[in-house]
């Protein structure tokens, strides 16, 4: 039978809280070309974006998470567990800070 989850524990990205420790928010300014590209590629194979009538190309859905980043809207998050990067939506990030 599966458990609910107490009431603290709340997830980012798929993390508890708990886990939230290991997390560091990582400007994206100082990550290598390839290293972002790979984190916004990344990004967008999960994000599952519905991009209206028209489809986008990798390339246009790259500009856009820059933008997002740039704007502040997304940030990068290094898992020092995992030893991975992330983009999560900020505000989401910021309730668990």
């Amino acid at each position: 039978m599966p458990t609910t989850p107490p009431q603290d524990r709340q997830e980012i990205s798929g993390q508890t809280t708990e886990a939230c420790d290991s997390l560091l928010e990582i400007p994206y300014q100082q990550l290598s070309a390839t290293a972002l590209r790979g984190v916004l590629e990344e990004f967008i194979s999960r994000e599952g974006t519905d991009y209206g009538a028209v489809e986008l190309s990798l390339e246009e859905k790259c500009q856009r998470a820059v933008g997002r980043l740039e704007r502040g809207e997304v940030c990068i998050l290094f898992d020092a567990d995992s030893e991975r990067c992330q983009m999560v939506d900020r505000e989401q990030w910021q309730r668990y800070d």
